[in-house]
């Protein structure tokens, strides 16, 4: 280590003669003026406790608040025992490590936070049904406003469009009874089933939309009045957008592949998948642009 003179420019005084000149009160030998004036060469070794606190936090379960409270807590309580081991006449490093030592390993302080923290089984359930509940309603439209879709295809194209059946098909003579009942302007059995299954097709999914309909009310509802009582909470938003993206995605993949498969090859009835799938598809890219949202404002923890 060279002497604290030489880093000075040679228009000052040496530190040899301001010792001589300086009046004995003042006066400093050469080690107390290097352990005062010069900066240590020496790279400071990490503390213990901060070592500690940054593998906590990055391995602390919980919201951001909450490793916040368990990071402060845990600060206070090694200061503390760092304290109390210097009064005990130890020096700040030993006094940190045995402080780290009684307070317990990183992974069971953050696995006791989890248990800590984990939620009742009462209020997971709760959770999940309100999250099911919106979930099911989307989906329950979703399949509605495909029914529209699929009767305006079934308009433009007829009705073996929509439905898979063709006239070699074969029909009961107790079915074709019941059509021709219900279609007295039906000049065939096979006229009066595709009427009767067209109709059946859109009408079971309006159905699904009206339903879809009361099932978001309800979720409203559920939602006004358990935020009063402080008991509304669904699942996270991507344990949510995961499982939409996830659903409706693969849906709209499956029904699209199955449209175009049956339209390629001349098949019946591939409008009534090709007027779902754009639906599903939809839905799928919302909740994918939600999920990489999501993904994007996570915090990423330190290693």
């Amino acid at each position: 280590m060279s002497r604290p003179g030489k880093r000075w420019s040679d228009d000052r005084p040496s530190v040899e003669a301001q010792s001589v000149e300086a009046p004995p009160d003042v006066a400093r030998t050469d080690d107390e003026a290097l352990s005062v004036d010069a900066p240590s060469v020496e790279a400071p070794t990490d503390s213990p406790v901060e070592v500690y606190l940054d593998r906590l936090l990055a391995a602390a379960p919980g919201s951001p608040r909450d490793v916040r409270a368990l990071l402060s807590e845990a600060e206070a309580h090694l200061r503390d025992a760092t304290a109390e081991g210097v009064k005990g006449g130890l020096a700040q490093a030993e006094a940190e490590r045995r402080a780290v030592a009684r307070f317990g390993t990183v992974r069971s302080v953050a696995t006791a936070e989890a248990h800590r923290s984990s939620l009742p089984f009462a209020a997971l359930a709760r959770r999940v049904g309100v999250s099911g509940l919106l979930l099911g309603a989307i989906g329950g439209i979703a399949i509605g406003v495909s029914g529209i879709i699929t009767a305006i295809l079934g308009a433009l194209g007829g009705s073996t469009f929509i439905v898979d059946i063709s006239p070699g098909s074969h029909l009961a003579p107790s079915d074709c009874a019941r059509w021709l009942a219900n279609d007295p302007g039906a000049h065939s059995c096979y006229q009066a089933a595709l009427s009767d299954w067209a109709s059946e097709i859109v009408g079971f999914r309006l159905v699904a939309g009206v339903a879809g309909l009361v099932a978001l009310a309800a979720f409203y509802l559920v939602r006004r009045r358990w935020t009063s009582r402080q008991r509304f909470e669904t699942l996270p938003a991507p344990v949510v957008d995961t499982i939409a993206v996830t659903l409706f995605g693969l849906a709209g993949a499956w029904m699209l592949g199955l449209g175009v498969d049956w339209l390629a090859v001349g098949h019946n009835g591939a409008g009534q998948w090709l007027g779902a799938a754009p639906v599903a598809l939809a839905l799928g890219g919302y909740y994918g642009f939600r999920l990489l949202r999501d993904l994007q404002q996570a915090p990423v923890a330190s290693s």
